[in-house]
């Protein structure tokens, strides 16, 4: 299929769902599915136990030529040695066609359901979802429209009627027209445009209160929109299409209540009342860069520093200047408002002064500050690069232990470091904390394999901490988003050569993962022994794969499919900027 190469792998669990890009796609009303393991069969995720089930008469093979989120494409070899299109397309957000010569496909229930037949149409109406199915048969090829929703049978001519050909070539139109990295192989070329097609799967369009395009971590289970996932997918977005990272952006900062406080997560219809890590003015002004919107940054603005400002003055119990986490009593997720659910940081469910916390706002005041002084608010950039300065000071002489050349969260009980290393003490690397002495020291630790120098770093706990490895989530499994964020704190000291090891480290186990099971995993196992479905989330994991019983590493996740993208073409930057200066 056209000049690249497009990844084509059919895994199981692996994402399916119509994109936001290509037309309404609302959180409430798009039917989503992932794909099964054994035949060709798509489960759908929206309530109800139901399966697309799909069989080919005198198949003898099939070459897949794309599999993507919304877009399933093969060559069907047959038994008398002709190959012959076989295609699963969205051509709505809740209408599927399915084509192919002696195809047969059904819908099946494994949940009580009433079916009914109107006019050709078979109607399942089961006990949170309708589906509708309808076929026309001819000797050459078969069609088949499955269609979701209250009016599902009044979706049926859509799929019908809709140009399979047409709508395959604008789809992989948009694939060849995205900016291309160089590739070391050709799997990284599929997994770059494996992971375009992961952050095509998260956009939804406006819906209720939500006035903007926005994303979610993926279609399921998580489905809402999340706080620092926004900032985060901002990344990837803006090499697909820069409004559409500012336009995410402003997804989340639409609800920023009066006085400050913003939401970790939020549906059409829905608010949290916990926060998460301040990291939006960091992805706006990141944003800015590659965009040069000063608009964008005017709009923004306000909702930033009220945002920031809501942090200082409600998550710092003693004054000190610096905050402190929301902690609670759930022993699988103690303090959701970091973003690390069970981290052993929060066994002992205490207060404390948080390094993580304390980095993320100094990164987000000194962001606020360049965006003020963008803006010509000389005396805000002032203000903010003074607290800026402020934290950094208060940081190092409160959270910094001389003895042991690191960075410690601080018990606010007795005052004592609270010595468990994690990789949230990286995050004064990030922000531009650390003195080079500092920085340097952490690189050691970096690189011990004692520490966090494991065969794939950076693991979320020390291997020398007493949970390690636990292979549990946030309890020394490796998680991306670490690992991006260090890796721009590397290059903000000059450790270039570690920066770009670390990130390529992380693509390669990338590449790995989705060479063999078709999907982008949450996180992954830093000894590499591991396989990602094999690892704990939050209890034993349970096999075969039943998410809607138990949770494994969720697939097809977006933070590692947008730093991927990011990383590719900033390391093509890099080079041609290497070629450049030495010619």
């Amino acid at each position: 299929m056209g000049t690249i190469q497009m990844p084509n792998i059919w895994g199981n669990g692996a994402m399916f769902a119509f994109s936001g890009l290509d037309g309404d796609c609302h959180y409430y009303e798009s039917l989503v599915g992932t794909l099964g393991e054994d035949g060709l069969n798509i489960k759908f995720r929206n309530g109800d136990q139901a399966f697309l089930h799909m069989d080919i008469e005198s198949l003898v093979n099939l070459y897949y030529q794309a599999v993507v989120a919304d877009t399933i494409s093969a060559e069907a070899l047959y038994k008398d040695g002709v190959k012959r299109p076989f295609d699963i397309l969205f051509v709505a957000q809740n209408v599927v066609v399915v084509r192919g010569h002696r195809v047969k496909a059904k819908l099946v229930y494994l949940d009580d359901v009433s079916i009914s037949e109107q006019n050709g149409v078979l109607v399942y109406q089961g006990k949170n979802n309708r589906f509708a199915v309808s076929a026309r048969l001819t000797e050459e090829v078969n069609t088949y429209v499955l269609s979701f929703g209250e009016q599902a049978e009044d979706l049926i001519q859509t799929g019908f009627e809709s140009d399979l050909a047409a709508i395959k070539e604008k789809r992989l139109a948009f694939y060849e027209n995205l900016p291309r990295p160089t590739f070391k192989d050709t799997a990284e070329e599929m997994l770059y445009y494996k992971c375009v097609s992961n952050l095509r799967s998260m956009v939804y369009t406006p819906e209720y209160m939500i006035e903007h395009y926005w994303s979610t971590p993926d279609r399921y289970p998580h489905k809402a929109m999340w706080l620092w996932d926004t900032a985060y997918h901002s990344f990837g977005f803006k090499h697909l299409d820069v409004s559409l990272a500012e336009e995410t952006i402003k997804s989340v900062l639409q609800f920023v209540r009066e006085d400050g406080f913003l939401p970790h997560m939020i549906t059409p219809k829905w608010q949290s009342s916990i926060t998460q890590p301040p990291t939006l003015a960091w992805a706006s002004l990141e944003t800015y860069k590659t965009s040069g919107n000063k608009q964008f940054l005017a709009d923004v603005y306000d909702s930033l520093r009220k945002y920031i400002q809501w942090d200082i003055d409600n998550r710092d119990q003693n004054g000190n200047g610096l905050p402190e986490w929301e902690v609670g009593d759930d022993p699988y997720c103690r303090c959701d408002e970091s973003g690390m659910d069970n981290t052993p940081r929060f066994d002992e469910a205490t207060e404390m002064d948080c390094v993580d916390f304390a980095g993320f706002l100094a990164n987000d005041m000194h962001c606020l500050s360049k965006i003020a002084e963008i803006l010509g608010k000389e005396e805000e950039s002032a203000l903010w690069a003074d607290r800026f300065e402020t934290i950094k000071r208060k940081i190092n002489e409160i959270l910094w232990d001389e003895e042991d050349q690191f960075y410690y969260d601080r018990k606010l009980c007795d005052g004592q470091f609270h010595k468990v290393k994690t990789a949230a003490s990286f995050l004064p690397l990030v922000a531009g904390i650390c003195s080079p002495e500092q920085a340097a020291a952490l690189v050691r630790h970096l690189k011990d394999p004692k520490e966090f120098g494991t065969p794939f770093p950076i693991p979320t706990v020390s291997a020398d901490d007493k949970t390690y490895p636990t292979k549990d989530m946030f309890r020394g499994t490796v998680w991306l988003n670490f690992n991006f964020l260090v890796y721009q704190g590397l290059m903000r000291y000059g450790y270039q050569a570690e920066a770009d090891e670390l990130m390529q480290k992380s693509v390669d186990t990338m590449k790995q993962w989705y060479l063999n099971d078709g999907v982008i995993y949450e996180f992954y196992d830093s000894t590499a022994e591991v396989a990602p479905p094999r690892l704990s989330r939050k209890d034993i994991t349970l096999h075969p794969y039943l998410p809607e019983i138990r949770y494994q590493a969720v697939r097809d996740f977006s933070w590692g499919s947008a730093f991927t993208v990011h990383y590719l073409l900033e390391r093509d930057k890099k080079q041609t900027d290497r070629q450049t200066k030495n010619r």
